[in-house]
C-alpha cells in the first residue's frame, strides 16, 4: 500500500506575488500606457519575429514579477511570466508561475487587468498560456528536484482550473492542454514519492523493532534478520534522499487517463455561499443559481457518476433562461463555443477518454448553455461508461427534454457565426432518445422531427426545401389540431428566415381560421402561439415593405387585444415588461 505523502508549498518568495495587494488598483489600466509596460511588451514581441531565444527572459521575468507585485495584477503579463519562468527554470519556474495565476484569480478577480467585464480577453490569456506551455511540457521528463516542482505545478493548476470554473460567467478558460500534459508526469512523480515514503517507513519500523528487541534481550546481539533489517535502513534512507523523479517516464499521450470517482462524495467539502431569501427575489434566485453552480463544479470533479451534480448544473445554467435569445434570420447574437474547446472534446472522444469528455463537455455547457451538442457528447460517454452512469445519463436526457419543451424552437437556431445550436446528429439523437425517453409515454413527436429537418435545410441555405418538408407534414395530418400546429411551425420558419410576404398571408389566413372555428374557446394555447407569432412578425424590421402603416397599427392592436385576453403575461413579455 502506498504511503500517503504531503506535498510541501513553494518556499520561493516570488510565489507570493499573486496574493500581494496593490496600493492603487485604479492605476492598473494607466500602467499599460507607461514606458515600463512598453519595454516589457517590446522585449516579449521579439519572440514573434526571431523566436523565444531572442528574448532576455531573465530580465523580462524579473521586471514582470516587480510589476505584478507593485503596479498591476495584469493577467497577460502573468501568463507570459509563467511561460518565461518555465523556459528559464524548468518545472520550478512553472510551479511559481501557476501559483501566481491561481492566487491572482482567487484574490484579485474583481480588480485585475483586463477588467472583469472583458471575460473573453481573460479567457484568451489563459488559453494562450495552456496551449503554449502544454506543447512544451508534453513528453518532457523532469530531472532531480524538478520532479517535485512538476507535481506542485500540476496540483496548483487543478486548483486554478476549479477557481476559473466558478469565476467565469460567460466565457470559459481551456486549461486542458496543460493539464493533460502535466497529469502523467505528476502521476509518476507521486508514485515514486509514495513508494520511497513507504520504504523509508518500513526501514524505520524495522530499525525500531530491532532496537526494542535488543533492549528486551538485555543487550544481547540482535538476530541476523534484525541486523539485516537494521542494515537496510541506511541504504533506504540514501535512496529516499536521491532525486524523486529518476523513474519518471515521458508522457505517452496527451489524453487524460481514465479516472475513478471518489467513493464518498459527501466527504468532499464544498464552499457554498449563503442564499439570501429575504428581500429582492431576483437576488435570491441569483444566489441560489450561483450556489448550485459551485456544487455542480465540485461534484463533477469528485463524484462524476452522481446525478445530483448534473441536476445542479442544469438548474444553475438553464434556470436563468426564461426566453429565447434574440435572433435574426435564424442566427442569434450569442458567440459560439471556443474552437479550442470543441477540438479538445473531439480529441477526448477520439482517445476514448469518456470521463474526461464528460467533465470537459459539462464545463463547456456551463459557459455555452445553448450548445445542445454538449449533452449528446455527455450522454454518449455516459453510455460507454456503463450502468454506474445510467442514472446520471437519464437525468441529463430528462432535463434536456424539459428545456426543449420550454423553448422548442431553440433547435432551429445557430450562434453568431452560423454554428448550429444542435447538429444534425444531435437532433437525430434527440428525436430517438430524448423526446421518446425523456418522460413521454408515446414516442417522439413527428412534428418535432419534421421541424428539425426543415430547420437544418434552411440553415444550409435550402429554405424552400425546408418549407416543403413542413408542407408535406401538414398535408399528411388527419387531425385539425395537428394541421394547425404544423402551420404554426411553417410560419415560424418563414419568420426566422425573413420570408415575409408569404408569412403575412399565412398568418392572416390562420387568424381567420381560428376566428371562424372559435378556436380560442377550445384550444387557447394554439391561439396564444398564433398571436405571439403575429406580434413578432408585425414588429419585424422590414414589415413596412409588406404592410402599410395605416394597416399595421390596427392590426397590431387587434393581435395584442387577443393575446391580452388569453395570456396577459405573454402580452406583457412581448411589450417589454418582464
Amino acid at each position: 500500500m502506498a504511503e500517503e505523502i504531503v506535498i510541501p508549498e513553494l518556499s520561493d518568495p516570488r510565489a507570493e506575488v499573486g496574493k500581494v495587494a496593490l496600493a492603487n488598483t485604479d492605476a492598473q489600466e494607466e500602467f499599460r500606457d507607461s514606458p515600463e509596460f512598453e519595454e516589457l511588451e517590446a522585449e516579449f514581441r521579439k519572440m514573434e519575429i526571431d523566436g523565444p531565444s531572442a528574448v532576455n527572459w531573465k530580465m523580462l521575468n524579473e521586471k514582470t514579477v516587480d510589476v505584478l507585485k507593485e503596479n498591476s495584477k495584469d493577467l497577460v503579463l502573468a501568463t507570459r511570466l509563467a511561460y518565461g519562468l518555465f523556459l528559464e527554470e524548468d518545472f520550478k519556474g512553472l510551479a511559481i508561475g501557476v501559483k501566481i495565476l491561481e492566487d491572482m484569480s482567487k484574490d484579485h478577480w474583481e480588480d485585475m487587468t483586463p477588467p472583469v467585464r472583458r471575460e473573453r480577453g481573460r479567457a484568451g490569456a489563459f488559453d494562450w498560456f495552456a496551449e503554449k506551455l502544454g506543447s512544451l511540457v508534453e513528453g518532457k521528463t523532469p530531472e532531480g528536484d524538478q520532479g517535485l516542482a512538476a507535481l506542485q505545478a500540476h496540483d496548483y493548476l487543478l486548483e486554478l482550473d476549479t477557481a476559473l470554473e466558478q469565476k467565469f460567467t460567460k466565457s470559459q478558460a481551456a486549461l486542458g492542454p496543460l493539464i493533460r500534459a502535466l497529469r502523467p508526469i505528476a502521476k509518476n512523480v507521486r508514485s515514486v514519492l509514495e513508494e520511497e515514503a513507504r520504504k523509508k517507513a518500513e526501514a524505520e519500523a524495522a530499525a525500531k523493532a530491532a532496537e526494542e528487541a535488543k533492549e528486551a534481550g538485555g543487550g544481547a546481539a540482535a538476530s541476523p534478520a534484525s541486523e539485516a533489517a537494521s542494515g537496510s535502513a541506511p541504504a533506504n534512507a540514501a535512496a529516499a534522499a536521491e532525486p524523486a523523479t529518476g523513474a519518471v517516464e515521458p508522457a505517452q499521450s496527451a489524453a487524460p487517463a481514465p479516472q475513478t470517482a471518489s467513493p464518498n462524495p459527501s466527504a468532499v467539502p464544498i464552499a457554498v455561499p449563503e442564499v439570501a431569501v429575504d428581500g429582492d427575489a431576483d437576488a435570491a434566485f441569483t444566489s441560489l443559481f450561483n450556489a448550485a453552480g459551485k456544487v455542480a463544479s465540485s461534484s463533477r470533479q469528485h463524484a462524476p457518476q452522481d446525478p445530483r451534480g448534473y441536476l445542479c448544473a442544469r438548474f444553475a445554467v438553464w434556470g436563468r433562461i426564461t426566453v429565447m435569445p434574440p435572433v435574426n434570420s435564424g442566427k442569434s447574437s450569442l458567440p459560439p463555443p471556443q474552437k479550442n474547446r470543441i477540438a479538445e472534446l473531439q480529441a477526448l472522444k477520439g482517445a476514448g477518454n469518456h470521463l474526461g469528455l464528460i467533465q470537459s463537455a459539462e464545463g463547456t455547457f456551463m459557459s455555452s448553455p445553448f450548445w445542445i451538442d454538449a449533452h449528446f457528447m455527455i450522454c454518449e460517454a455516459m453510455s460507454a461508461l456503463g450502468s454506474d452512469y445510467d442514472a446520471a445519463r437519464l437525468l441529463v436526457e430528462g432535463e434536456l427534454a424539459g428545456f426543449l419543451k420550454r423553448l422548442p424552437d431553440v433547435l432551429a437556431l445557430s450562434f453568431s457565426d452560423g454554428t448550429p445550436f444542435a447538429s444534425g446528429e444531435t437532433k437525430a439523437w434527440i428525436n430517438e432518445s430524448v423526446a421518446a425517453g425523456g418522460g413521454a409515454s408515446g414516442g417522439a413527436d413527428p412534428l418535432t422531427g419534421a421541424a428539425s429537418t426543415a430547420a437544418s435545410l434552411a440553415q444550409a441555405g435550402k429554405v424552400v426545401e425546408g418549407l416543403a418538408v413542413l408542407k408535406d407534414y401538414c398535408a399528411g395530418c388527419r387531425a385539425e389540431r395537428d394541421w394547425f400546429r404544423g402551420q404554426l411551425k411553417l410560419s415560424e420558419l418563414c419568420l426566422q428566415f425573413d420570408v415575409l410576404q408569404p408569412l403575412v398571408a399565412q398568418l392572416s389566413r390562420l387568424r381567420k381560421t381560428a376566428e371562424d372555428a372559435n378556436l380560442a374557446a377550445w384550444e387557447p394555447d394554439l391561439v396564444v402561439e398564433l398571436a405571439r407569432l403575429s406580434w413578432r412578425s408585425l414588429n419585424h424590421k422590414n414589415i413596412r415593405q409588406v404592410i402599410s402603416d395605416n394597416d399595421l397599427v390596427p392590426l397590431k392592436a387587434s393581435v395584442m387585444e387577443t393575446l391580452s385576453i388569453l395570456d396577459l403575461g405573454a402580452a406583457a413579455e412581448l411589450t417589454g415588461k418582464r
